[in-house]
Order: structure tokens, then C-alpha cells, then sequence
């Protein structure tokens, strides 16, 4: 038998997104806890929240989360999503 090359579809649901997303918010630097969900409203939206240290640059932080949860999604589900992130609560450490 010869190489036999078959179209492959790839489906990647919208909680494995969200399941990617926070995984990779949580080896991010400054990322207390977290939680992710999606939006009902809108396709390919994941919603992360997260809790920083005070003291942290919270913007820095929720940065490093998008840029990184997006550029994860791409690179393994093929997915182009945005990524919306909130800084849910600070806390003394």
C-alpha cells in the first residue's frame, strides 16, 4: 500500500479554549488565581479573570495573559479567538 493522505477536520471546542486560555495564564508571571470562561454572546471570546499581587503592574500582567492565551490558541487549536482579560482582585502577599 502507498501513502494514503486524508483531509483531517479539526474541531476544537469553545471550553477546550477556555481550558488553553488558562492554562497558559497560569505560567504567567504575577497570576495569583484565575478563572476563564466564554462569552455565550459572542463566538470565539474567552474571558479570563485574574487576581494579582498588589504591587504588580496589573497592566503588564493582563498583557502577557492576552498576548500569551492568544498566541497559544493559534498555535494549538488553530483557532483565532479573542481573548478578554480582567483583573478581578488585588491582593496583599
Amino acid at each position: 500500500m502507498g501513502d494514503v493522505t486524508a483531509p483531517v477536520t479539526l474541531h476544537v471546542a469553545d471550553a477546550a479554549l477556555v481550558s488553553i486560555a488558562t492554562a497558559t495564564a497560569r505560567g504567567v508571571t504575577g497570576v495569583l488565581g484565575l478563572r476563564g470562561d466564554r462569552s455565550p454572546r459572542v463566538e470565539s471570546l474567552v474571558r479570563v479573570r485574574i487576581i494579582v499581587r498588589l504591587g504588580d503592574n496589573c497592566r503588564d500582567v493582563a498583557e502577557a495573559v492576552q498576548r500569551g492565551a492568544t498566541q497559544t490558541l493559534a498555535e494549538l487549536a488553530g483557532r483565532t479567538a479573542l481573548v478578554e482579560v480582567t483583573v478581578a482582585e488585588l491582593v496583599l502577599r
